[in-house]
């Protein structure tokens, strides 16, 4: 049998392989994220059960929405690399390594443009694309707000929680064993809360740089119609009051939260230590006493 010949009954052999591999790696990029937060189970006996509740509710929105773009740039990325990996090697290993990088390469790229060209596909001029940005920005304002509250409520449950303890344990109203599990327990259950803030933290940062990608196309694309006919440039001050919320206002709301969740990972070695005396009000933000 030629080498050409052999070479393509390899690469016809090794095809169902390929697309069944490629089916597993397209179906993890494009299987619905339950986003942060789904993994935050429930305790009926948890005294901070309803905070921990309405801090888990954000994972609702924090799902990557603005994203959905990359799975399917991930998709395209994935496929054009595992051919161009299957035509180079001839082998299952060569496709599979193409596609694995294709589909990172294609992901970012997919990522990066799919909120504005969504977008812009459904807005009848620059204005109006302008301002649905706007909204999408208040909104996303709105919701890390609504994040950070809920945090600072679940933050200040806990630590008043083991401050309870600690004072029942001064007043030998519960044995040193008792406190250290009843501590040991909110301790344990806001280690679990710490790791979802970080989760959404670092959503919001990625959903962030997507939204100032979008700003900076809305600034230096020329503007079209759906139909692809040139069209007239947005209102300058639109422009600005989306790059300014993009740029500015989003980002310094998402650094707040970040700086709030440090905060409360530094404090939660005093607030859980039994032997600690600090004061609950020392544990907490200015304004946050209990």
């Amino acid at each position: 049998m030629r080498c050409s010949t052999l070479a393509r009954s390899i690469r016809a052999s090794t095809a169902p392989f390929i697309v069944a591999a490629l089916c597993f790696i397209l179906a993890g990029c494009q299987t619905p994220n339950s986003g942060p937060g789904a993994s935050l189970a429930m305790d009926r006996s948890d005294p901070c059960g309803n905070e921990r509740a309405a801090f888990a509710g954000s994972k609702t929105y924090f799902q990557d929405q603005i994203a959905t773009g990359a799975a399917t740039g991930a998709g395209v990325g994935a496929v054009g690399g595992a051919l161009t990996g299957l035509a180079a090697t001839g082998n299952l290993r060569g496709a599979l390594l193409g596609g694995l990088a294709g589909g990172v390469l294609g992901g970012v790229v997919g990522g990066t443009s799919a909120y504005y060209n969504t977008l812009s596909e459904r807005a009848q001029d620059q204005d109006q694309l302008a301002n649905d940005m706007n909204q999408d920005l208040a909104r996303e304002s709105q919701e890390i707000d609504h994040t950070a509250a809920t945090f600072s409520r679940l933050r200040q449950c806990r630590f008043a929680q083991a401050w309870i303890v600690k004072t029942q344990a001064r007043a030998h109203a519960v044995d040193r064993p008792t406190a250290i599990a009843q501590i040991a327990y909110h301790r344990d259950k806001f280690n679990e809360e710490l790791n979802i803030a970080h989760e959404f933290g670092l959503t919001m940062a990625k959903r962030s740089q997507e939204f100032q990608q979008a700003a900076n196309e809305l600034r230096t694309r020329p503007p079209v119609t759906p139909q692809g006919a040139p069209a007239a440039r947005a209102a300058p001050a639109r422009v600005a009051q989306v790059d300014k919320a993009a740029s500015v206002s989003v980002p310094e709301k998402r650094e707040s939260f970040d700086r709030s969740v440090a905060s409360a990972q530094t404090s939660s070695k005093a607030a859980f230590d039994l032997d600690n005396n600090a004061k609950l009000s020392s544990l907490l933000p200015a304004g946050e006493d209990a």
